[in-house]
């Protein structure tokens, strides 16, 4: 029993680590205003060649510029932490950032966002279920009851 708990915990690290070194490889990009600049004009460039509908934010916009960069600063260095220290701490509280960030692209889509978040959508959902299956595998659960033993009292015998 303490091989398969300790698979599951090594499992959901694992797991853990991996989402992180995705969200890393991700956002890092937009952690820096060079590259994000040059990432908002690669997906403009593809929204335009997909003929797409909808809008893409701006990177002439200062204040956009400014939330994307903290944005990609914060997710990295989240991502760092989970990749040193992945815990299932960290992992359930990167799960509930992976749902409010799936929330907030389906409003963005509702409210006449590109489709192309749609793509980054499936993935936050796919990370999001698959951290949360292993979360639920590896939690702690309580130790079994002792079958309960009647106490003898040593004045019982007199």
């Amino acid at each position: 029993m303490q091989h398969t708990k300790h698979s599951r915990l090594a499992q959901a690290h694992g797991l853990i680590r991996l989402s992180a070194i995705y969200d890393l490889i991700v956002t890092i990009g937009f952690a820096f205003l060079p590259t994000a600049s040059l990432i908002f004009v690669g997906l403009q460039a593809l929204h335009a060649e997909l003929g797409l509908s909808g809008e893409l934010p701006s990177a002439s916009s200062s204040s956009t510029m400014m939330f994307v960069n903290l944005m990609g600063s914060v997710v990295t260095a989240w991502a760092l932490f989970r990749i040193f220290r992945p815990s299932l701490a960290a992992g359930a509280a990167d799960t509930l950032a992976r749902v409010l960030f799936s929330l907030a692209m389906i409003t963005a889509l509702a409210q006449g966002a590109s489709p192309l978040i749609v793509v980054m959508l499936a993935l936050e959902i796919a990370w999001g279920v698959a951290q949360a299956a292993v979360l639920v595998r590896a939690r702690p659960r309580p130790a079994p009851a002792a079958a309960a033993q009647p106490v003898v009292s040593s004045d019982a015998h007199r």
